[in-house]
């Protein structure tokens, strides 16, 4: 159902391409509306593409203070890449952020990216160059395929 131009309420429209409701200033906008696009003075407006979808913001909530209590943990303090005994400050998701990994995960709708079971402290350096390096990747994250380790 579309939404009003003028008032922004959702309304059945009487033909295909109506873009306002009966309301009496819904009328009035619509005659103006109508008035510049003969006209040509009608300037369009470029709405922009959204930068996370309404799931993904969801998520990043949840993402963000689960972050904070996993870097937390004694633990997770450092890096977990061999011999790197720096501060961890990032979060390495070694089977990546996209999907579900298994059928546990699928129905208690647990993405990739909230999946605590596939996360890794990292320091930032390590974390660009797991993404960079793809020796580096194969030897620490798993396949996206089989879940073992990249051949």
């Amino acid at each position: 159902m579309p939404r009003c131009l003028s008032c922004r309420e959702k309304f059945t429209p009487r033909y295909f391409l109506q873009k306002f409701c009966e309301g009496f200033g819904c009328k009035i906008e619509e005659q103006k509306y109508q008035e510049e696009k003969r006209s040509g003075t009608m300037v369009k407006t470029v709405k922009p593409i959204a930068k996370f979808s309404d799931k993904r913001k969801v998520e990043n909530l949840k993402y963000v203070s689960n972050r904070i209590v996993f870097l937390g943990k004694k633990e997770n303090q450092i890096c977990f890449i061999d011999e790197c005994n720096k501060k961890a400050t990032t979060v390495e998701h070694i089977c990546g952020r996209k999907g579900f990994y298994d059928d546990w995960a699928r129905d208690n709708n647990v993405s990739l990216y909230l999946d605590q079971r596939f996360w890794r402290p990292c320091c930032h350096a390590h974390n660009l160059e797991l993404e960079n390096n793809p020796k580096l990747s194969k030897e620490y994250q798993l396949s996206k395929i089989h879940g073992g380790k990249k051949l």
